[in-house]
């Protein structure tokens, strides 16, 4: 394999040397194939320069219209498309007009999309998903995150992860007694959608009685505008933060990270939070996680009682759960790049 088609429902912004995007997890992915001799991004224009910065020198970002004049390559190489969007969807037909043959197109499943548009946009949103994945998965090979979701589409599992060595410096500093009696320091990072379940969290958050502060730090604040803010003084919003060092910032001045979300396939702030030695709470829909992460991460039901009871939970044997989540192997940026290459280059 020399070279590669990339679909991505991102917006790119481009100057001669750099590529904007603001999604750095969609980077990483196209990092994979930086030893390739050329990879061909297929997405969205953007106008304007956005969060993230990457100068990749071997990636050509193609229009629509571009497609036609590609076309012996499109019958010829590997394609990978990230995440089903209904953009995906019709490069995803349109690819298969021109020829694209099933082994070497590749749909890669980052999230439970099926509960994602039920969420958002209730049975209608559910059954266009449906029906968006019924008709690409005859045409293409399927890849996921998620062990549920591998068993369900009968897929190969390629699991994501950015943690680089950064993330593990200076971790022994990181265990801590906790005492009961201070201010317990929640985090949740992330996207500010409906799905994720921030709404919840700050309802749940206003009516748990702990000695407590929480922290968002997000990337879409369509739902939670400035005028809307939280008016507990113990709730604190913050904007999407580029700087790796930043974002390892936020998790070192946290106590646990709370990940509200009701749909997942394998979240990066877990890896993120369990590098930086942070137990994590996650609510019953995703309770699928614990067989993934089966130390550190606490599961509890979807109303205050319980969050209360499981903060205290971890508090209380705070530094013992560090140490297991410290002796717990972590799915690195290295494992990734070699299993995604991997898969897509057998048989070539």
């Amino acid at each position: 394999m020399k070279e590669i088609f990339i679909v991505s429902n991102d917006k790119f912004y481009t100057n001669k040397k750099d590529f904007f995007n603001s999604n750095k997890n969609t980077f990483t992915w196209i990092n994979c194939f930086e030893k390739l001799s050329k990879i061909y991004l297929i997405a969205r224009i953007s106008k304007k320069k956005l969060s993230f910065k990457n100068r990749i020198q071997k990636i050509k970002l193609l229009t629509f219209s571009d497609l036609f004049s590609f076309k012996e390559q499109i019958r010829a190489k590997k394609i990978l498309i990230i995440s089903l969007t209904p953009f995906s969807f019709l490069i995803g037909c349109f690819l298969a007009i021109l020829g694209a043959k099933k082994n070497n197109v590749f749909l890669w499943l980052v999230s439970d999309g099926l509960k994602e548009y039920s969420i958002k946009f209730g049975f209608i949103g559910k059954m266009f998903y449906g029906a968006m994945l019924f008709f690409l998965k005859k045409r293409v090979s399927i890849l996921t995150c998620s062990i549920s979701l591998k068993n369900k589409y009968k897929s190969k599992l390629v699991l994501p992860s950015e943690i680089t060595s950064i993330w593990f410096k200076n971790r022994k500093s990181l265990f801590k007694k906790k005492n009961k009696n201070k201010k317990i320091n929640l985090l949740y990072l992330g996207r500010v959608r409906k799905e994720k379940g921030y709404e919840n969290l700050i309802d749940l958050f206003d009516k748990i009685k702990l000695k407590s502060s929480l922290s968002i730090v997000g990337n879409d604040f369509k739902y939670l505008k400035k005028r809307n803010y939280p008016i507990n003084p113990n709730i604190k919003i913050f904007s999407q933060v580029s700087s790796e060092r930043k974002v390892i910032n936020f998790y070192d001045k946290s106590d646990i990270f709370i990940l509200p979300s009701y749909s997942e396939a394998y979240p990066q702030v877990i890896l993120e939070s369990f590098s930086r030695l942070k137990p994590v709470i996650i609510f019953k829909e995703i309770n699928f996680l614990k067989k993934v992460f089966p130390k550190g991460l606490f599961c509890c039901d979807r109303n205050n009682k319980s969050l209360e009871k499981t903060i205290k939970n971890i508090i209380l044997n705070y530094k013992k759960i560090q140490l297991e989540i410290y002796k717990s192997k972590l799915h690195t940026l290295k494992d990734f790049q070699l299993q995604m290459f991997n898969v897509l280059n057998k048989n070539n």
